[in-house]
């Protein structure tokens, strides 16, 4: 849909539009065997150890995952978006309105136009993500103004911090 409306491929897109603007100096969509020094490589726990996940993933990321990014990063991205920076407050309302409640065992969990809410007394807007050799949690509870990111170079690297920092 973006290369659509946009008439340019969706990477591009993603730099023109997002990165740059927010000054995500560190975040992109890199070949794998092109990576900014000091990325950390993905890795897959297997039977005999652990191995990179350079086979398991396109060679460059795509509009369903792939891009490269750094907490600070991320830290930008929320503070533009919740500023009306990236996109208008309307648009902002609409994107973080709930909009599909889930399944989930979770009550309360439902799934907006990008991102996920938790709604509660302390509702936290998050985005998540996992693949082979990498997996990604970020979340803002603006009430506490706390926010919380965890990236990690395994597929189930991120989760068991997640689960101890959100403990309380």
């Amino acid at each position: 849909l973006i290369e659509e409306i946009s008439g340019i491929p969706y990477r591009e897109f993603v730099e023109k539009e997002i990165f740059a603007p927010v000054s995500m100096d560190r975040s992109g969509y890199f070949a794998m065997n092109r990576l900014p020094e000091g990325t950390a490589c993905g890795y897959v726990e297997e039977e005999n150890g652990w191995r990179t996940n350079i086979y398991n993933l396109p060679i460059i990321g795509a509009s369903d995952g792939g891009a490269y990014t750094t907490i600070h990063d991320i830290e930008r991205l929320w503070d533009m978006f919740w500023s009306y920076r990236i996109l208008s407050k309307e648009m902002v309302e609409t994107y973080s309105a709930p909009y599909v409640k889930t399944t989930s065992e979770s009550a309360g969990r439902f799934y907006g136009h990008g991102i996920w809410i938790r709604a509660g007394a302390d509702t936290e807007e998050y985005i998540v993500g996992e693949d082979a050799g990498v997996s990604f949690y970020s979340g803002l509870t603006q009430a506490k103004d706390l926010l919380v990111t965890v990236i990690s170079n395994t597929t189930e690297g991120a989760w068991p911090i997640l689960r101890e920092i959100l403990k309380d």
